[in-house]
C-alpha cells in the first residue's frame, strides 16, 4: 500500500477535482486477517475510535477494497470504515475452492474480528449479494444493509453469462502497461478516466516476469451464488435500502423492484439517473450524497 505522501503525489495532476485529492488525502490503513480458512485483507479507516459504528464496504466481482478509497473518506467522521478484500480477490489470499458461502464467511468473520456489532454495511454488485447471505446467516450482527444495483437470481431462472473470457493469468511487463488494459465488466460509457486509474494501479501485483491481476483466475465464472434468491431475501430481517443504477446493464428497474418486495424489511429502489452499474466511476457525488441520505 502507497503513503499518504505517496498517494498525494500520484493525485498532484492539474485538473483532479477537489473533491478526489481530499479523499486521496485520507487512505485507508492497511491490515490483515488470519482466520481458520484464509488471510483476508482490509482498509480501515479511523478504526481506533472505538467508540463509533462500524461502516462496512464490500466490493463486486473481481474487485477490492479500494474501489472504496475514494467513498469511504465521506464518512469517517461519523463512522468507523472499513473496506475488505474477499477471498481471491485484492490482497487476501486465494482460496482452494470458491462456494456460494465463502465470501460471506469471510465478511462474517470480519465483522467478528471488529468486535463492533451490530454493524451497518454497504455492499456494491457481488459484494451486496454476499452480504445478503452472511445477513442470513448471523442476523445479529448486522443493524442494516445498503444494497448496490446487486444482482439475485431467482429459482427457475438461468445463470447470467459474462460477456468476454478473463484471463487473469497474463503477465505485463511492466506497471502502466497492464493498467492501460484494465477494463470494468460490465463496460459503461460513462467513467471519470482519472477514477479508473485509481483502480487499475490497485488491481495488479508484482510477479516474475512483470505483473498481473491480483485476483485468482480460479474464481467461479460471475461468482457463486445462490440458484434461489427469494428464499435468501425472505429470511433477511434488518433493514435494507436498494439503490439501482437507472442505466444498468445488470440489474433491471424490474428486477430491483422485484428484490426489494421480497425482502421484509425492503426500502426503494432509489433510483440515481444517468447512473451505470458501477455507479462510483460515473456519479461517485450523487453515489455519496444518496449513501449519505439513506444514512442519516
Amino acid at each position: 500500500m502507497s503513503t499518504a505522501s505517496e498517494t498525494l503525489q500520484e493525485n498532484a495532476a492539474p485538473g483532479l477535482p477537489d473533491w478526489f485529492c481530499r479523499a486521496m488525502a485520507e487512505p485507508g490503513q492497511s491490515h490483515f486477517l488470519e482466520t481458520n480458512e484464509n488471510r483476508l485483507h482490509y482498509l480501515g479507516w479511523n478504526l481506533e475510535e472505538d467508540h463509533k459504528p462500524v461502516l462496512l464496504f464490500i466490493h463486486g466481482f473481481r474487485g477490492h477494497a479500494h474501489w472504496w478509497d475514494f467513498i469511504a473518506p465521506s464518512f469517517a467522521s461519523q463512522y468507523r470504515v472499513v473496506a475488505l478484500d474477499l477471498s481471491g480477490m485484492g490482497d487476501s489470499e486465494h482460496r482452494e475452492a470458491y462456494d456460494a458461502a465463502a465470501p460471506a464467511r469471510d465478511i462474517l468473520a470480519l465483522i467478528e474480528h471488529l468486535g463492533s456489532t451490530p454493524v451497518i454495511a454497504v455492499g456494491h454488485s457481488y459484494g451486496g449479494s454476499r452480504l445478503l447471505r452472511a445477513c442470513a446467516e448471523r442476523p445479529e450482527l448486522f443493524r442494516r444493509l445498503i444494497i448496490i444495483d446487486s444482482f439475485v437470481l431467482f429459482e427457475g431462472e438461468p445463470f447470467p453469462s459474462e460477456p468476454a473470457t478473463i484471463r487473469g493469468n497474463r503477465v505485463y511487463p511492466d506497471l502502466p502497461t497492464g493498467m492501460q488494459r484494465f477494463r470494468l465488466m460490465p463496460d459503461q460509457p460513462m467513467t471519470h478516466d482519472y477514477l479508473l486509474e485509481h483502480i487499475a494501479r490497485h488491481s495488479l501485483r508484482p510477479c516474475q516476469g512483470g505483473y498481473r491481476w491480483k485476483f485468482d483466475p480460479a474464481l467461479p465464472v460471475g461468482g457463486a451464488r445462490e440458484a434461489d434468491g427469494e428464499h435468501l431475501l425472505r429470511s433477511i430481517r434488518c433493514r435494507v435500502d436498494y439503490i439501482s443504477a437507472e442505466k444498468s446493464v445488470v440489474v433491471s428497474q424490474e428486477r430491483a423492484r422485484r428484490i426489494v418486495t421480497h425482502l421484509p424489511d425492503g426500502h426503494g429502489p432509489v433510483i440515481v439517473p444517468e447512473g451505470h452499474h458501477h455507479l462510483m466511476f460515473d456519479q461517485p457525488l450523487t453515489l455519496i450524497s444518496v449513501l449519505r441520505a439513506l444514512l442519516a
